[in-house]
């Protein structure tokens, strides 16, 4: 049975030609992973996944001067670099610290025309870790395109 939504995954219907932002990522070792390189060449996240046990610091930026970041050493996230004005959590001891990071693309279609009458992607950024209790937390900012967020 044929599906009456056509996917097109031609170049203009490609998700990566409308990110807003980019991420980078930094390892114990100084090595830095920026997902577009300098020829424009795209490094997959993958790539940051495989090395996910000597990431120390993972970075949102877009083109307006928003940015934000995430570090894995202390548990904490920051936009702009003002990291304590998003720390919400207590002060115990984090261990554990694992990067959660994601996007979510959401397009609203006519139910008559399917057609798409909108379009937006909000990142999901954040972390999640262990108290000394063993119980498990999550700080995550939901980011939009322009650089708002939510703290969840």
């Amino acid at each position: 049975m044929s599906n009456s939504i056509d996917i097109n995954l031609g170049r203009e219907n490609n998700s990566m030609n409308s990110l807003t932002f980019h991420w980078f990522a930094m390892f114990n070792d100084g090595t830095v992973i920026n997902q577009f390189d300098q020829e424009g060449k795209e490094h997959r996240f993958q790539e940051v996944k495989d090395k996910f046990s000597d990431l120390i610091f993972f970075n949102l930026t877009n083109n307006k001067d928003k940015f934000f970041t995430v570090d894995l050493k202390q548990g904490v996230v920051g936009c702009n670099n003002h990291p304590q004005s998003l720390n919400t959590e207590s002060k115990e001891t984090k261990k554990n610290i694992r990067l959660i990071f994601f996007r979510r693309r959401r397009k609203e279609i006519g139910c008559q025309d399917l057609k798409i009458k909108s379009e937006s992607i909000k990142y999901h950024l954040g972390f999640q870790y262990n108290y000394e209790d063993g119980k498990n937390r999550q700080t995550i900012l939901k980011i939009d395109e322009e650089g708002n967020f939510t703290i969840e």
